[in-house]
């Protein structure tokens, strides 16, 4: 008798585990298509405010931080994708825990993009507001729109667009 219990208690955890990574491929997926229509794939390393970037924005490894000095290096698509999904995966990783609230898979697909574009610090800030029901969230996360002190129209069209994505 213990064994089956032991068996059917076994089954159910299974099923749990593949349930929640089949929530967490959907919510990456989500976010990467969201987040490749923002970023748009690029070969060669490009100029982003302070860093090179390349495939879809993240940062070209090894690369010095002078705008002067481009590297020498090109990525292709599916590696971008595939680097562009392990920095979505991190920061679910470190985001999810900290979650008090349910967010549906469209709301976490418009954090992910915040805080891929923004960095982790300030994916974790907008969380904390996130669950402290902040009565003017839409304003806060539409401030986010400046690169080097100045405002950005892509910024604007982006954090719009994230904002669209969060409540639809």
């Amino acid at each position: 008798m213990a064994k089956k219990v032991l068996i059917i208690f076994a089954v159910v955890v299974i099923i749990f585990i593949i349930t929640n990574l089949v929530k967490v491929s959907d919510v990456v997926k989500k976010a990467g298509q969201f987040i490749a229509g923002e970023e748009r794939f690029t070969p060669k390393p490009y100029w982003d405010y302070k860093q090179w970037s390349w495939g879809y924005g993240t940062k070209v490894p090894d690369s010095t931080a002078s705008p002067t000095v481009i590297p020498n290096v090109t990525i292709g698509i599916d590696t971008a994708k595939s680097i562009m999904n392990n920095h979505i995966s991190k920061d679910y990783a470190v985001l999810k825990p900290l979650a008090r609230k349910e967010l549906t898979p469209n709301q976490w697909a418009a954090l992910l993009s915040f805080s891929y574009n923004l960095g982790i610090g300030t994916g974790k800030t907008m969380l904390s507001r996130i669950n402290s029901n902040i009565p003017n969230l839409e304003a806060v996360w539409k401030s986010y729109i400046y690169a080097g002190g100045a405002v950005s129209n892509g910024l604007i069209s982006r954090r719009n667009k994230e904002w669209n994505l969060y409540n639809s």
